[in-house]
């Protein structure tokens, strides 16, 4: 049985060269191509694919979404997530997302063929080169992760925003001396000594996604 292709990609040239490089294959064959996460949301929603081949930054948000809603939607649906971006959080994030692989774009096209045949075959079952280094790294951080209260946490959060202790007081019904004392136990907790060396460590630490205002 030939298995069905959708590929989702906003750079042609890519999305056309692995189209090819499926079509030239006797067992697979390329259903239909999007150049968007709406595109590939619609395709995806039609029926009828087997296997999803997905890019991770679209001009409409990322493909990871689409590959969490697609995985939600049918569970029997093979997953590929193909990226230029080789971190621990792209990996584990497409690990979360319920993905069957992750290949680099740098992979050989035979790296590629075998990961969408084996999402076809196992589709719950997650494949990525440096998968287990990934892991090891995310639980070495988490066990060193010092423990907010929620409120401390809701704190930082605030420090994260630009907010001044002033305004933190008012958002959380707090009195200022209070909500000082809540930051020097952040501080002291993720061993900072002022709002942007919290931040920075909070970043580090996963409190909050790098990039947060």
């Amino acid at each position: 049985m030939t298995i069905q292709v959708v590929i989702v990609d906003d750079h042609n040239l890519v999305r056309e060269g692995i189209a090819r490089l499926i079509d030239s294959e006797p067992d697979l064959a390329v259903k239909a191509q999007a150049s968007s996460v709406a595109g590939g949301q619609a395709l995806i929603t039609e029926g009828g694919a087997d296997v999803l081949v997905v890019d991770v930054t679209m001009p409409d948000g990322s493909g990871l979404t689409l590959a969490r809603s697609a995985r939600s939607a049918n569970p029997a649906l093979g997953i590929v997530v193909l990226t230029m971006h080789n971190d621990d959080d792209t990996l584990l994030e497409a690990l979360d997302a319920g993905a069957s692989a992750l290949i680099l774009k740098s992979s050989s096209a035979d790296d590629v063929l075998d990961a969408i045949r084996r999402a076809a075959i196992a589709p719950d079952a997650f494949t990525a080169t440096g998968l287990g280094a990934a892991l090891r790294r995310r639980d070495t951080v988490t066990a060193a992760r010092p423990m907010l209260t929620p409120r401390e946490t809701e704190v930082l959060m605030r420090l994260v925003d630009g907010d001044s202790v002033a305004l933190v007081a008012r958002q959380l019904f707090m009195s200022e001396s209070t909500v000082k004392t809540h930051v020097a136990r952040v501080y002291e907790k993720l061993g900072a000594h002022n709002r942007a060396s919290a931040i920075m460590a909070a970043v580090r630490l996963g409190f909050v996604k790098a990039g947060a205002p």
